[in-house]
């Protein structure tokens, strides 16, 4: 089967729909009774995946479809579908748009399904797409060409073609948008990187990031953060002599809201004392813009030094 992914390997990742729309449109023709019964057999949950594997990534894509009677129109289903694409990093070499080993794509399609004289023709007619640094919610909306079989529903596009299955036939409400409408930086947020420095000793860093609120135009926050440092051949490092070694940071921030943005400033650290930590210049205050992209927090520190915090609920 060609999923929707092929057709946007040339193009951006992860985008829904891609496919050109088809020429053809629902006519004026009347149905027969017994093309309405076909179409109210379509009522109920319906569900798509595909895997696929490339070089360092892998891929899944992931749709859960919904149809109902039109109120307004009795020849006629209007639906809604989740679709998710989710993409990993295979030799875990971080992603640079959120700097993580996986993100994940989300949109949600508004659909009616029709009958003319050639069948039945599904027509996207919206979407939203869930705010994310590694999506820049552009999708392109399409028509497609559909074949109902027993608990399989085929869609044919242009240049392609997915099928559906059938999960249940429940007259249930249509799916609302799984992602929060509004967006606040309050609450906690994490971060963990990998490196090398320059000795060749892989570094690992993670902080726990708590934000609260002031007022409209103000936070608080805090963040701890610990750094463990070890050689990769299980070697001693000669000023902690033994292969690895690690400290603990703790920061206080004050924010104020500027236009779209917040600026965040160090007010405080309390650093961590280690002996392979004494012989470096000791820890100044920093301040940062930080700008919220859906479950993400962008932070721009000086030195132009990017740093993307996640929720950490977000799988």
């Amino acid at each position: 089967m060609t999923s929707r992914s092929t057709l946007a390997a040339l193009g951006l990742v992860g985008l829904a729909a891609c496919q050109p729309p088809s020429t053809s449109a629902p006519t004026s023709k009347p149905s027969t009774p017994a093309q309405q019964y076909k179409l109210l057999d379509l009522v109920g949950g319906w569900r798509w995946m595909l895997r696929t594997d490339e070089p360092g990534t892998s891929r899944v894509e992931d749709e859960v479809w919904r149809l109902r009677p039109d109120p307004t129109a009795p020849t006629r289903l209007v639906g809604r579908y989740l679709r998710s694409v989710e993409v990993r990093s295979t030799d875990r070499v971080p992603f640079k748009c959120n700097q993580r080993i996986w993100y994940r794509q989300r949109a949600l399609f508004d659909v009616t399904v029709d009958l003319d004289n050639q069948g039945i023709v599904v027509h996207e007619k919206d979407y939203e797409a869930e705010t994310s640094p590694c999506d820049h919610g552009f999708r392109h909306l399409a028509d497609y060409r559909a074949e109902a079989t027993g608990n399989r529903l085929l869609l044919r596009w242009a240049k392609g073609s997915q099928t559906l299955w059938q999960v249940d036939q429940e007259l249930a409400d249509l799916p609302a948008t799984p992602w929060p409408e509004t967006l606040d930086p309050v609450g906690p947020w994490r971060w963990q990187a990998t490196s090398y420095d320059d000795d060749g000793n892989i570094r690992d860093e993670a902080e726990w990031w708590e934000i609260t609120r002031r007022s409209d135009t103000k936070l608080d926050a805090t963040y701890r953060r610990r750094v463990t440092v070890r050689q990769p051949d299980g070697k001693p490092i000669a000023c902690a002599n033994a292969p690895t070694w690690s400290f603990d940071d703790a920061y206080v921030l004050t924010g104020e809201k500027e236009e779209e943005h917040w600026h965040l400033y160090e007010v405080g650290v309390e650093p961590g004392d280690h002996p392979c930590t004494r012989a470096t210049p000791k820890r100044t205050t920093d301040e940062a813009t930080a700008e919220q992209i859906g479950d993400y927090l962008v932070l721009e520190w000086r030195g132009k030094r990017r740093q993307i915090l996640y929720r950490p609920d977000e799988r």
